[in-house]
Parts: C-alpha cells; sequence; structure tokens
C-alpha cells in the first residue's frame, strides 16, 4: 500500500486503510499538521466512509491525504461560519416576511435551514476553538463572555420554539425581524474575536 502526505511518499507500513491513516495522522501531527482530507485508489472519501468500521478495515492501493496547518484551518472556518451567519439572517427575515404573508410552511423550510446553520456554527466555535487551544470559558466579547452569549442565544431560542408551540405567528415574526438580526450581530462579533485568537495561537 502506498501512503502519501501532501503528494510526498511515506515510508510507512500499514496493512488497511485506517492503519495507513492513523500512521500518517501521527506524522502530520509531529510536523504540527492536521489531516483534512483522505482520498482512497483516487476516491475522495466522506466522513461516513472515515466513521465505518468496514471501510478503514479494507485494503488499497494508494491513501493518499493532505494536511493543513491548524491555525489557518480553523481561520478559514471561522471565515465560514460568520459568513453562515450572514446567510442564516437573510433566510430568518424572508422566513418572517412569508409569515407576515400568511405563508406559513414555506417560512418554515427558510426557518429550519437558519437553524441549522445556527448549528453549524455552533460546532465550528467548539471545534475550531479546542483544535488552536482557546478556552471558551475565558473569552470575553465586548461586556459578555461567551458562555453569557450562549444563555443569551438560547434563551431566543426557546421563544422561537415556545412560539412554533403556540402557533403564535405574530410573536414568532416579530422575534426573526427585530430581536435576532442583534443576535446575529453579536456572534460574528464573537467569531470576529476568535479568529483574531486563533491567528494569534490560542492566547
Amino acid at each position: 500500500m502506498r501512503i502519501l502526505l501532501d503528494d510526498t511518499p511515506c515510508d510507512l507500513k500499514a496493512k488497511t486503510v485506517g492503519e495507513a491513516i492513523d500512521a500518517a495522522a501521527e506524522v502530520a501531527r509531529r510536523l504540527g499538521r492536521l489531516i483534512v482530507e483522505v482520498t482512497v485508489d483516487d476516491t475522495l472519501w466522506a466522513e461516513g466512509k472515515l466513521s465505518s468500521p468496514k471501510q478503514l478495515e479494507a485494503s488499497a492501493e494508494v491513501v493518499r491525504l493532505t494536511s493543513a496547518e491548524p491555525r489557518q484551518l480553523v481561520d478559514e472556518a471561522f471565515t465560514d461560519a460568520a459568513e453562515a451567519l450572514a446567510d442564516a439572517d437573510e433566510l430568518q427575515q424572508e422566513a418572517a416576511r412569508l409569515i407576515q404573508s400568511d405563508q406559513y410552511t414555506v417560512s418554515m423550510d427558510k426557518l429550519n435551514e437558519a437553524l441549522s446553520i445556527w448549528l453549524s456554527v455552533q460546532e465550528a466555535i467548539v471545534k475550531g476553538s479546542r483544535i488552536v487551544g482557546i478556552d471558551l470559558d475565558d473569552v470575553v466579547v465586548g461586556e459578555r463572555s461567551i458562555n453569557a452569549s450562549i444563555s443569551r442565544l438560547n434563551e431566543w431560542l426557546l421563544v422561537i420554539r415556545n412560539a412554533l408551540t403556540d402557533s403564535d405567528q405574530i410573536a414568532l415574526a416579530d422575534t426573526l425581524l427585530y430581536e435576532l438580526p442583534e443576535v446575529v450581530g453579536e456572534w460574528r462579533s464573537i467569531l470576529e474575536h476568535l479568529q483574531h485568537l486563533a491567528r494569534e495561537g490560542g492566547r
């Protein structure tokens, strides 16, 4: 089995794809890098294959891995997350306008898409901060700790959930139109601050 890390052949021994990935990941770790892409016999592996014991126990002719410097990787992830929040804001505004136009079913598609973005952003923040050594418990942006911002976000998400449960379309539209834009702005500022910390190596 040939193992290539960033297009450079590695003198590593492996009988399975999983062993090849683990061995190359250790080499990358010693270089201060992280594996970001795995290609097995010219097929790019998505998360499903990478987490499948059956796939990892298989053999292959060539395992090609791409690595990245952690701070660069996290910097890009935070940039993408900030852009995604702008998309979430647009979706929330559109959902509100659809509610006001009595297009409730269509509005729920937009709202669900926005909520999915919020979950992805949260995941990016947690994983990215861990990679570069940022302790979120110690981070303060403006006058709020991140934990306080998380609590505030959860409160607004609870308002949305209650409005949905009570079928209170007026409260739901008002929250989306007038309250959440400020929350989006707050979290974009948080991401900007975390991006700065990531560039500084988590300090």
